[in-house]
């Protein structure tokens, strides 16, 4: 954090005192944040604020007079430190949602992005109807992909494969957390995807690997840089993963399953030619929400594909 922030960030304190009004103390964390986050500084505030305070982002303009508690806001101070010096807002709340799931994150895992719902979505829409199917998600991460698709899918067996020892015990969490009732958790591998992980005959495999370059590692903005290389540099053209998935794993995907990737910006063509030159059919891809070519598809001759 550079000094003059942490200077702002202590006159603001002092200045606040020690039992702020939610709302001053609301207002004037925007203006500090602002410099450094930009237009997401009210969102971020209201984020900090709900989990440091435990108030309901929704009551926290009716709650504007409230004194808060000393410690409450030294919580909060300390976490608005955090935020400038450059640390992920996820990484501070120790929780982000996706698709739904509160999921546990930090320091050593990749953050869930709504980018990746995009995958999910086409992926449940191939799943729709299906008896039973038989899933892996590679590069799991922190299990958002996976436990989306497990929750979604009543009946589906769904495997998690994640090499990170920094990223298991996140996704060994989450599906704790999350997988309950009488049905089969998914099932966690530890496996290097790139060498060749066993997995059973499947109806869909899913992915969202490292998919950066380089050149493209050396301009990530601050945040970005605090989530792990490993989950983000996919080889000397961001195409590592894509080649070394379809190659090793085609066979692994049974007649009329599915194989759906998440693609980085400007990377929707390559891995299409990709799919294509292993001999997947019916390959296409999906816009996300932003309008950017996010996920790509294809299937192993011998089924219908999405929309059956």
């Amino acid at each position: 954090m550079e000094q003059r922030d942490s200077s702002a960030l202590e006159i603001m304190r002092r200045e606040l005192g020690a039992h702020p009004k939610l709302r001053q103390l609301q207002r004037e964390a925007i203006l500090l944040l602002e410099e450094t986050v930009g237009e997401s500084a009210g969102f971020e505030v209201r984020q900090l604020l709900t989990a440091a305070c435990g108030i309901p982002g929704a009551m926290l303009g009716p709650c504007g007079e409230r004194e808060i508690p000393e410690e409450e806001a030294a919580r909060f101070f300390s976490w608005v430190e955090r935020r400038l010096g450059g640390e992920p807002l996820q990484y501070i709340l120790g929780e982000w949602e996706f698709y739904g799931l509160p999921l546990r994150v930090g320091p050593g895992v990749l953050i869930p992005r709504p980018d990746t719902e995009t995958a999910v979505e086409v992926a449940l829409e191939f799943l729709q109807g299906r008896d039973r199917p038989v899933v892996a998600d590679l590069c799991s991460g922190s299990g958002a992909i996976a436990l989306a698709l497990w929750s979604q899918c009543p009946g589906a067996e769904v495997y998690g494969v994640e090499l990170s020892p920094e990223a298991l015990p996140y996704l060994r969490e989450n599906v704790s957390a999350l997988c309950q009732g009488d049905r089969m958790p998914v099932q966690l591998i530890a496996g290097d995807v790139l060498r060749g992980v066993e997995l059973p005959p499947l109806d869909l495999l899913i992915s969202n690997p490292p998919y950066l370059t380089p050149q493209e590692m050396e301009e990530l903005s601050p945040e970005v840089e605090r989530e792990p290389s490993m989950a983000l540099l996919g080889g000397a053209d961001g195409l590592l993963f894509y080649r070394e998935i379809t190659r090793r794993y085609r066979d692994s995907i049974k007649p009329g399953g599915a194989l759906v990737f998440e693609v980085g910006y400007r990377q929707a063509d390559q891995v299409m030619g990709i799919l294509q030159a292993a001999g997947f059919c019916q390959v296409g891809c999906r816009k996300d929400l932003g309008g950017i070519r996010r996920c790509v598809f294809g299937f192993v001759p011998g089924g219908e594909g999405i929309g059956r």
